[in-house]
């Protein structure tokens, strides 16, 4: 009796143990400390960074399963109103901005932030924005894509930092794989948002490496989904908005390469052709107009410099995106993922690289080389989106028993099992016997 009691608890192996040894949320744990350390360090030195580090690994390891597991037997009404709480408290983080106290250490007036409005602005008046610089007089970084994308929220609001109120939002949908709310997406998602350190910064502040990420993933997933449909047509539209999304830093086309090589694995040549197609076209359409005064104005290139030391377009640049392409083609070659939790995970791996060159320049050159762990953000939902795709995998389908005689035909194939395969609350009450 008192075995039955605790295995319900969870308290052997395949129930708590189980589930702390599953890595994919302490991977996300440890990429968030390491995007976090620069941050982390300003406002509390090095302790500071380290001690974050591990309570950040501590809770995406024991919050996930536990949120969950309360979430599954709450009423159904319990996990929309923390999806809402935390919108909420989003929403009031980015009006109400930082405290004074800790402006400085945190970034606020980062030309991150500033960089689309400058640009926006100078397009607004007709003038080529490439040429503009920040307050601080830093080029301007992001590419035509992440323009187009800022420029309604610009529009409307007179800055670009609103978007990362958009995007947060839409990468709950995102891990969800629809409107619908499951637990432990949504868990992910909180958990990320209010304690992931830079990713609430950038946020808050209008910073946009973490947030222009989001409309990438949503249209990796989008065209994952479409290549196994039928319609060509919504194929061809996913492409382009692939094009679009992944068209905000330089670093970004590896992530064109990886969903081009999981079209092809989960669908073919043909679609996979469509899909590079469509999202270089996109990507020519929106980047070649702004390279037609020289290469030396488009000021997008300066990032190299964060890796290289020279903000021209040299041997070693050219070298270094070479040699990332091919080393993305060797992994894609070895693992051939083909589903969202191996696209997601090298997706993170390819934007996370440019923190591992700026670390591997500072060890090598020395305290004069400049160090931005924060470079690889951009991979923060890509990993947040790869831990939480298994967990919306439906139950492996089991072949019907016939009824009264009547058999399934192919011709008329049973309904597919439901997206969201974690059990009911109502189901948790029943086997407890539960009278709430």
């Amino acid at each position: 009796m008192a075995t039955g009691w605790a295995r319900r608890r969870g308290w052997f192996v395949g129930g708590w143990a189980g589930r702390l040894a599953r890595p994919a949320p302490a991977q996300l744990a440890l990429l968030l400390a390491v995007v976090s350390w620069h941050t982390a360090t300003n406002l509390g030195g090095t302790a500071a960074a380290v001690g974050y580090g591990i309570v950040v690994t501590a809770s995406m390891s024991v919050l996930v399963p536990w949120g969950t597991d309360l979430l599954q037997r709450a009423p159904t009404w319990v996990l929309p109103a923390l999806a809402a709480g935390c919108v909420a408290l989003l929403v009031v983080a980015f009006v109400m901005g930082l405290p004074d106290a800790y402006g400085f250490a945190l970034g606020v007036g980062s030309d991150r932030a500033n960089a689309l409005d400058v640009a926006l602005a100078q397009l607004a008046d007709g003038r080529y924005p490439y040429t503009a610089t920040t307050y601080v007089g830093n080029p301007i970084t992001p590419l035509p894509g992440a323009l187009l994308l800022a420029a309604p929220f610009w529009w409307v609001a007179g800055t670009a930092a609103w978007q990362n109120l958009a995007w947060v939002f839409l990468l709950l949908p995102v891990l969800n794989g629809g409107w619908r709310l499951r637990s432990r997406p949504t868990v992910l998602w909180a958990l990320t948002a209010l304690g992931g350190l830079e990713v609430l910064r950038e946020f808050v502040i209008g910073d946009d490496l973490v947030s222009s990420a989001i409309p990438a993933v949503a249209a990796v997933a989008w065209t994952l989904r479409a290549a196994r449909g039928r319609a060509t047509w919504v194929l061809a539209g996913a492409s382009i908005l692939l094009g679009v999304a992944t068209c905000t830093r330089p670093h970004m086309l590896l992530v064109v390469v990886i969903a081009v090589a999981a079209v092809g694995m989960a669908a073919g040549a043909r679609r996979a052709l469509l899909v590079g197609v469509g999202a270089t076209l996109v990507w020519v359409a929106l980047v070649v107009p702004f390279l037609r005064g020289g290469v030396a104005r488009f000021s997008p290139l300066h990032t190299v410099a964060k890796v290289t030391g020279d903000r021209a377009l040299t041997v070693g640049m050219i070298a270094i995106a070479l040699g990332a392409t091919a080393l993305v083609v060797v992994v894609l070659a070895v693992t051939r993922p083909s589903g969202a939790t191996g696209v997601g995970w090298l997706c993170a791996a390819a934007l996370f690289a440019p923190s591992v060159l700026s670390l591997v320049q500072r060890l090598l050159v020395g305290p004069s080389a400049e160090l931005d762990l924060t470079l690889g953000a951009a991979a923060v939902p890509f990993a947040v989106w790869a831990t939480a795709s298994p967990l919306l995998r439906p139950p492996s389908a089991r072949p019907a028993s016939p009824r009264a005689g009547r058999t399934v035909s192919a011709s008329r194939p049973m309904a597919a099992a439901p997206a969201d395969s974690e059990p009911r609350a109502d189901d948790f009450r029943r086997r407890r016997g539960s009278t709430n």
